[in-house]
């Protein structure tokens, strides 16, 4: 049996459509693995580098850290700090006529080398002295920070204002010293 150069050239055909099949289908999984791969490479190599970038800023991060805890009052570690914070923020809020009704201070929480205590207080007072209340707060730097406001009018009072604010208070301890 002879066969013809057509009959040879569509065999060959017909074996390479197989082959090509089969291998597609023995290999399909492992393509879409190997693009998968590819991918998750892609995305590490990028976590990578804004890793390296973090870690190049990291000296910066330190040094601004450091210059912000230089700014903060430190109080010994034995003595509670609630009472002579609570005093600070109402000298403050006398001297621009703002009143504090009621002063309720949260419990200190340590936050790595900071300490955090919160106060929730119900003020009463003009819009000008609140201003001014809130500006002195916050050219204190990062010692108060005003976590939550609301004010509204004073309907038994034209021109007065109520509400209540959160004032978070930031401070450090000094270090005891074991021996």
């Amino acid at each position: 049996m002879k066969i013809s150069g057509r009959e040879a050239l569509l065999g060959i055909i017909a074996l390479s459509a197989v082959l090509f099949g089969l291998t597609y289908w023995l290999a399909g999984s492992r393509i879409e693995e190997q693009r998968r791969i590819g991918e998750e490479k892609e995305r590490l190599l990028r976590q990578i580098e804004l890793h390296k970038r973090i870690l190049a800023e990291q000296t910066n991060w330190i040094g601004r850290l450091e210059e912000l805890q230089a700014q903060l009052p430190v109080y010994d570690g034995k003595v509670s700090v609630t009472a002579e914070l609570l005093k600070e923020l109402k000298r403050i809020a006398d001297k621009h006529g703002l009143d504090f009704v009621r002063t309720q201070p949260y419990r200190e929480e340590q936050v790595g080398s900071l300490y955090e205590l919160g106060v929730s207080c119900s003020w009463e007072g003009e819009l000008e002295p609140l201003v001014r209340f809130l500006y002195s707060l916050q050219s204190q730097g990062i010692r108060f920070d005003v976590r939550q406001l609301s004010a509204q009018p004073d309907p038994r009072r034209e021109g007065k204002l109520k509400g209540s604010m959160i004032i978070e208070c930031a401070y450090r301890r000094a270090e005891t010293k074991t021996e």
